[in-house]
């Protein structure tokens, strides 16, 4: 089992290893992945979960610097004059 405490920053899991270590299931490890909770980074048909994204996610710290949910602006779309402004 992979202790999240001693790993490197930049190891990276697989769905397994992190099902193991949050004591979860390996879907809801998907789950928590497709929603954006979870920053993943997809390889062939699999998932792997760099350990500092993952121990983010294990304090629930949602505004780690390791996820992926904030939006960056279009540079195509900036470059082209449509970036619109909400309301």
């Amino acid at each position: 089992m992979i202790d999240l405490d001693t790993c490197s920053d930049y190891m990276l899991l697989s769905t397994l290893d992190v099902a193991e270590a949050l004591k979860i299931s390996p879907g809801a490890v998907r789950k928590a992945a497709k929603e954006g909770r979870l920053r993943a980074i997809a390889g062939f048909r699999v998932l792997y979960f760099p350990a500092i994204a993952v121990r983010a996610f294990a304090r629930g710290n949602a505004d780690a610097p390791a996820s992926n949910n904030l939006k960056q602006p279009d540079a195509n779309a900036e470059a082209c004059g449509e970036v619109g402004t909400e309301a």
